[in-house]
């Protein structure tokens, strides 16, 4: 089914996913007795779950597959990834306003952990992200100690780029 994916990865869990879609007898199909038949015969099996799967939507699925003792979920779009209640909850989500970009919104460090400051807005300011080339000048100078005629030099030629307009750390102060 293409809105939910559920994992029946043993014996046991496929026959209870086949009683649940009222399908017993795909249990006892001798092309589907073991996860071994079942993914060589893949190419018969699929076909079948997606006719029965097409009997309800993802969310009603969801409700229905949920506690049964195999892995689901539902497929979010983008937009319904980031307003579910979970990624709500876990602050995945960070807004901002960018001086370039304007209201900005990317995702947060999928990590939390309870002694590092990683930036969500909680314990340290959220910068928005760096324009294309807003960090080379500093990085060629402080990383690998090279002079500003160098840099200008890679620049002339192409091979890297630096930003002219203010920093994000200059536009954060300003804002």
């Amino acid at each position: 089914h293409p809105d939910f994916s559920e994992g029946t990865g043993n014996d046991h869990q496929f026959r209870a996913l086949c009683e649940m879609l009222n399908k017993p007898e795909l249990s006892d199909d001798r092309r589907f007795l073991t996860n071994a038949d079942r993914v060589a015969a893949r190419d018969e099996l699929i076909p079948l779950l997606n006719t029965a799967f097409s009997a309800k939507n993802r969310d009603e699925w969801w409700e229905e597959l949920g506690g049964h003792g195999f892995p689901c979920g539902p497929v979010r779009n983008v937009k319904e990834s980031f307003e579910c209640e979970q990624a709500v909850h876990r602050r995945m989500a960070l807004e901002f306003e960018h001086s370039v970009a304007g209201h900005v919104t990317v995702p947060a460090h999928p990590a939390k952990y309870s002694r590092s400051p990683i930036a969500d807005g909680t314990s340290s300011p959220i910068l928005p992200p760096p324009m294309l080339g807003e960090h080379t000048h500093e990085s060629l100078t402080n990383l690998l100690g090279m002079a500003r005629s160098d840099i200008e030099n890679l620049e002339f030629e192409g091979i890297v780029s630096c930003w002219r307009g203010s920093s994000t750390k200059e536009r954060a102060e300003a804002a």
